[in-house]
């Protein structure tokens, strides 16, 4: 093989593994930024299933009050009908008797439904309450991955910059300005094998017989005329 597309393919190598490690970087991040807006949404939705029940603790309170009061209001009535004279006034006060127990009867239905409603809400909020403890132990997870994904990719980068500069020192000025152009513009690879069929790896487009021969010869720094991959035969290839 070519030398200069040897280093070349070491770079290439290099430069795919440190982008690996950027990208766990980068997909942790996204993760813990998507566990955040959802831990939001949850605790959003806490909050206002706790106005709900506390509204609802005011409503059943409220109507409590009211059953006292019509309570009262039919016991001094009932006294007072003790001492009524005419049918009139009887069936008069007879009439505002049953009206409190009807409004009586509504407060007690209404209890009902606001304690059905209450205990509805409280199971949600449990629910809710529960996922977002999930969450929070999950986002707590996800941001020591991070922070290990970080730590590496910073080692990584460190360790592969000394080994990167002495394969660059090694390759003419122009064979790496066409790599990095390359890079660039299409992302990795930016250098393709080529196949015993003479097909370009990074394009599969087949190369023109002469210059897949002059390939052969492992001696000229080649591009593909169709995706402008720098090419290079394997060994297997090479012997073929």
């Amino acid at each position: 093989m070519n030398q200069q597309i040897a280093f070349i393919i070491e770079i290439q190598k290099i430069d795919i593994d440190l982008l690996k490690l950027e990208e766990a970087v980068k997909e942790a991040f996204k993760g813990i930024k998507e566990t955040e807006n959802v831990l939001k949404a949850k605790e959003e939705r806490l909050r206002k299933l706790k106005e709900e029940l506390l509204e609802l603790s005011k409503k059943i309170g409220m109507e409590e009050l009211n059953i006292k009061s019509y309570d009262e209001r039919i016991t001094k009535m009932k006294d007072a009908q003790k001492l009524i004279q005419t049918n009139k006034e009887y069936n008069a006060m007879q009439k505002s008797i049953k009206d409190n127990e009807s409004l009586k009867k509504k407060s007690e239905d209404d209890i009902l439904s606001y304690l059905s409603s209450k205990d509805e809400v409280d199971n949600e909020a449990l629910q809710v309450q529960k996922e977002a403890d999930e969450l929070t132990h999950s986002l707590s997870e996800k941001k020591d991955s991070y922070k290990k994904n970080e730590k590496e990719f910073d080692a990584a980068k460190k360790d592969f910059a000394g080994k990167r500069a002495l394969l660059v020192g090694k390759i003419k000025k122009e064979h790496y300005a066409v790599y990095e152009t390359i890079k660039r513009s299409k992302k990795l690879p930016a250098i393709a094998s080529v196949t015993k069929s003479g097909a370009c790896t990074g394009c599969y487009r087949m190369l023109p017989p002469q210059q897949f021969n002059e390939l052969l010869s492992e001696k000229l720094f080649m591009q593909c005329p169709i995706c402008s991959r720098i090419l290079y035969i394997e060994q297997d290839n090479s012997l073929a």
